[in-house]
C-alpha cells in the first residue's frame, strides 16, 4: 500500500489548500498570531519605532501571547514576498490578503507535512511489514482517516496557537512513536513556548511510559522534561520580552491568568465529561475512529515478540508506543477535563493518536479480508462510514465559508475605495463583530490616504467616511450587506424526493446534467445544488456618509 502515499499526500495538501481557498479570511482567536505576522512583515523586527506600530500595543488583549511562532512563520514568508517581487508582485502593496493566503498556505504545509511524517514513522514500527506482502497498511489508512475529518484539515492552515504548535507537537509524537524520547524534550519545550497544555501532555506521556509499561526510566524522562521546558523558557521569556517590552514568559501569565485567577471560566463553563460526550464525537463525525482506536488497542504494531541473546531478553525500542500515547490521551483529556472552560481545540493534540490507533485497528480488521465474509463485510461498512465523514467533512468546509462576513465587507469596502477615492483620503470605521469575523491588517489597503479604525470604545461615526458596521444606521448610504451562516435548508433535496417519485429519471437527468457540465469544465448546476442548502442571514452593514 506504500505505493498509495504519494498520492495520499497529495490529496491531504490539496485538502487543506481547499478550506484555505474557500475561507480565506481569519476569526477573533486567530488575530493575536496574524496580526504580529503583518506587523513583523510589514515593519520589521528589529526596532522599537517598529514595534510601536504594532496591532498588540493598540490592542495587547487579556493575556500577552507568544511572538515566537509569528515570527518563525513571517520569517518563512519573506522570500516568497522576495521573489515574488522580483518578477513585478509586490505582495506588501494594497490589498494584502493574498499574502495572508500564503503564511497560512505555510502553516498548512507545515501541519501535512508533520502528519505525513506521523504516517512514515507508523510505517517504519509496524512488524507485520517485514514478512507481509502488503506494506504499510497501517499508514494508508491512517492518511485515509486523515482525509475523511473536519476539524484538523480545515484549521491546520488557521494561526491559532494550538495549531502553530501543533507540527511541534507531531513532530515529538513521530519520536516517541520509534522509542526516541527526546519526544518529551520537544513536548516540554513545545509547552513552555505555545500552549502549556501540551507540557501536560508530556508529563503524562513521560508517567505512562515508564510507571504503566516500564518502557522507560522516569527519571531520565524528568531530565528531558526538565531540559525542553528550561530552552522553552528560556527562548520565550528573551524573545516575548523584546517584543512586549518588559520581562515576561507568555505562558506563566496566561497559566495565571486563567487558571490561577480562574477568569478562563469568563468565557463559559461546561461539566466534567463535555470533552468525552461532546466534543470528541464532535471531532470525529461519524464516530468511526472512536470506535476502530478501542480496536486498536489491542495489538502493539511493534510486537515482535521477545528476542534471547545472550540470555538476555531484548525487546523492540518502540514496542507499546503506540499504547502508551493513546492511554496518555486518554489520561489527558480526563485531566483537562478538570478545567471548567473548554474548547476542542485543546485536546486537538490527541486527534492525530487517535487517528495513528485507529488505522492500527482498521489495519489489523482489513488485513484479514480473504479470510471470511465476515470480514469483507465489516471492511466495507467501515468504509462506507469514511466515506460518509469524507463528505460530511467537505461540506462542512463549504458551510463554514459563510461565517466571514467581516473579511467579505472590507473586500467589498476597498474595492470601492479604490474605485471611488482613488488619490484621495478616506477613513474607514469597522465595529467589533467586524473585526471578530475577518478583519485583519492584511486586509487593509496599504497605501498612504487610508485610514482604518476599529476602535472598541464608542466613536463618532461623522469623522469617517466608510463604516463596517452590524448596526443599522440612519442617514447614511447602504452600499453592500454581507452576509453570516444562519441554518441549513433541506427544501431543496425535498423537492427532489418529491420530484422523483413523480418522475423516477429526475435524478438520473440530474445527475446526467451534472456529468456532462463537468466534462466541459463547469459545475454550476452542482454548486446551485449545494448552495440551495445554505440559509444566510444579512450580518453586517457597509455605509457611505451622505455628502450635500
Amino acid at each position: 500500500m506504500k505505493r498509495f502515499n504519494k498520492v495520499l499526500d497529495a490529496a491531504l495538501i490539496a485538502l487543506v489548500t481547499y478550506h484555505l481557498v474557500i475561507s480565506p479570511y481569519t476569526k477573533v482567536e486567530e488575530s493575536f498570531n496574524i496580526q504580529a505576522i503583518h506587523d513583523i512583515l510589514n515593519y520589521g523586527a528589529f526596532s522599537t519605532e517598529a514595534i510601536e506600530k504594532y496591532d498588540h500595543k493598540q490592542f495587547p488583549g487579556a493575556v500577552p501571547r507568544t511572538f515566537i511562532g509569528s515570527f518563525v512563520l513571517a520569517l518563512l514568508a519573506k522570500p516568497v514576498v522576495f521573489l515574488s517581487s522580483i518578477f513585478g508582485n509586490d505582495l506588501l502593496e494594497g490589498d494584502q490578503t493574498q499574502l495572508q493566503s500564503i503564511v497560512r498556505g505555510i502553516l498548512g504545509l507545515a501541519n501535512a507535512l508533520s502528519l505525513i511524517r506521523l504516517r512514515d514513522q507508523l510505517n517504519k514500527i509496524t512488524f507485520r511489514d517485514r514478512n507481509s506482502r502488503i506494506k504499510g497498511l497501517g499508514g494508508f489508512w491512517y492518511s485515509i482517516l486523515l482525509l475523511s475529518q473536519f476539524h484538523l484539515m480545515y484549521y491546520s492552515s488557521r494561526t491559532l496557537p494550538n495549531f502553530i504548535a501543533l507540527p511541534f507537537v507531531n513532530f515529538a509524537l513521530s519520536k516517541l512513536i520509534v522509542g526516541d524520547l527526546s519526544g518529551l524534550t520537544w513536548l516540554a519545550m513545545t509547552g513552555a513556548i505555545f500552549r502549556m497544555e501540551v507540557g501536560v501532555f508530556a508529563v503524562i506521556i513521560a508517567v505512562v511510559s515508564s510507571l504503566v509499561f516500564g518502557q522507560s526510566n522516569i527519571i531520565a524522562n524528568v531530565v528531558l522534561l526538565f531540559v525542553g521546558a528550561l530552552f522553552g523558557t528560556a527562548a520565550s521569556f528573551a524573545v516575548d520580552s523584546y517584543f512586549w517590552g518588559k520581562p515576561l514568559v507568555p505562558e506563566i501569565s496566561s497559566f495565571i491568568f486563567n487558571i490561577v485567577d480562574g477568569n478562563a471560566a469568563e468565557w463559559g463553563v461546561e461539566p466534567w465529561g463535555a470533552y468525552f460526550n461532546k466534543y470528541l464525537f464532535k471531532l470525529f463525525r461519524p464516530p468511526v475512529i472512536l470506535i476502530l482506536s478501542v480496536v486498536g488497542l489491542l495489538s502493539d504494531p511493534a510486537d515482535d515478540g521477545v528476542a534471547v541473546t545472550n540470555t538476555k531478553a531484548v525487546r523492540h525500542p518502540a514496542r507499546n508506543s503506540l499504547r502508551i500515547l493513546y492511554i496518555s490521551s486518554i489520561i489527558f483529556i480526563a485531566v483537562m477535563s478538570l478545567q471548567p472552560h473548554k474548547e476542542w481545540r485543546f485536546i486537538i493534540y490527541t486527534v492525530p493518536v487517535f487517528t495513528l490507533q485507529a488505522a492500527n485497528g482498521l489495519s489489523n480488521i482489513s488485513i484479514k479480508w480473504s479470510l471470511s465474509f465476515s470480514n469483507k463485510l465489516l471492511t466495507m461498512i467501515i468504509s462506507v462510514l469514511i466515506l460518509v465523514s469524507t463528505l460530511l467533512s467537505l461540506y462542512s468546509g463549504y458551510v463554514s465559508s459563510f461565517n466571514y462576513p467581516g473579511g467579505e465587507a472590507l473586500k467589498f469596502a476597498n474595492e470601492y475605495v479604490t474605485e471611488k477615492y482613488s488619490g484621495k483620503n478616506v477613513a474607514m470605521f469597522m465595529d467589533v463583530p467586524a473585526c471578530m469575523t475577518g478583519v485583519t491588517r492584511f486586509g487593509e489597503l496599504h497605501r498612504e490616504g487610508v485610514v482604518y479604525d476599529k476602535s472598541e470604545s464608542e466613536v463618532n461615526y461623522d469623522t469617517f467616511d466608510l463604516i463596517i458596521t452590524k448596526n443599522k444606521v440612519d442617514g447614511w448610504e447602504l452600499l453592500h450587506t454581507s452576509k453570516i451562516f444562519k441554518n441549513m435548508s433541506l427544501i431543496t433535496i425535498f423537492r427532489l424526493i418529491e420530484s422523483q417519485k413523480a418522475n423516477r429519471s429526475t435524478l438520473f437527468v440530474l445527475l446526467k446534467i451534472m456529468v456532462e457540465e463537468f466534462l466541459k469544465g463547469s459545475n454550476e448546476t452542482f454548486k446551485d445544488l449545494v448552495r440551495s442548502t445554505v440559509y444566510l442571514d444579512d450580518y453586517l452593514h457597509v455605509y457611505e456618509k451622505v455628502t450635500s
